[in-house]
């Protein structure tokens, strides 16, 4: 059963627990634009506790104090959570973090070189319906199968809400100074639609840390659990 907390005035960060079952390891989960537990649905824990971050509309943390009785913490952010994670994770989080990494994101998610296209971003906000939504669902796929067990699977929220957490999250990331690099781990999504691979390479540029997959922008339902997906992003790793 999924408990949530941080919604007492709707306007905050959403806290929701997918799986807790005093695991070892804790992976907090910064998601993408739109999200909520219900995409996410389909995995299982794998041997993990998972806490997720969602709902966008301001830039504030809210309290996890629950992860201190962890042996180890892993923070995932992926899509418009990379930017998110890294505008508002504190030191302290970060530094309890045997690893973070980004997932198919960056730190300028609206740029024509190293994130979404300004423009398109722009068309979206403008003529935002259920036709445009259903129409970046699928875009997140490359596998029909996956594209309908997301669609059976669809986050609850209503288009007013999705279109001002999408106003929100344009307009602050545009004006906001671009965050430091938080992240240990760079996870190219090479065959992203959304946050194409190349833009995502120029923004990382040439690390070591920086790895590329052959997944579309939403890569989990090729992974039956949590353990699974943060084994294949961390080769040599056990949970």
């Amino acid at each position: 059963m999924v408990e949530e907390k941080g919604m007492d005035n709707g306007a905050g960060l959403v806290c929701s627990w997918l799986h807790r079952h005093q695991e070892p390891v804790c992976l907090v989960f910064f998601s993408g634009w739109g999200m909520d537990p219900r995409p996410f649905s389909p995995l299982a824990a794998g041997g993990v506790d998972v806490c997720m971050l969602s709902a966008y509309r301001r830039l504030e943390l809210p309290q996890l104090a629950e992860l201190h009785s962890y042996e180890e913490v892993i923070l995932l952010a992926w899509s418009f959570g990379v930017w998110m994670a890294a505008q508002v994770c504190p030191w302290p989080l970060r530094a309890a973090c045997s690893e973070v990494i980004a997932l198919g994101g960056t730190l300028q998610p609206v740029d024509a070189r190293f994130g979404l296209a300004p423009e398109q971003f722009e068309q979206m906000l403008a003529d935002f319906n259920t036709e445009k939504l259903h129409s970046f669902y699928r875009a997140m796929f490359d596998d029909p199968a996956h594209a309908e067990l997301f669609l059976a699977n669809l986050p609850l929220a209503g288009l007013e809400e999705l279109r001002a957490e999408l106003a929100f999250l344009h307009e602050t990331s545009v004006h906001t100074p671009t965050a430091l690099d938080i992240f240990s781990h760079h996870v190219i999504t090479g065959r992203d639609r959304i946050f194409a691979g190349r833009n995502q390479a120029r923004a990382w540029g040439r690390q070591a840390t920086t790895q590329t997959m052959p997944w579309p922008h939403f890569p989990f339902y090729s992974f039956g659990s949590w353990g699974e997906l943060l084994a294949a992003l961390r080769p040599g790793a056990e949970i």
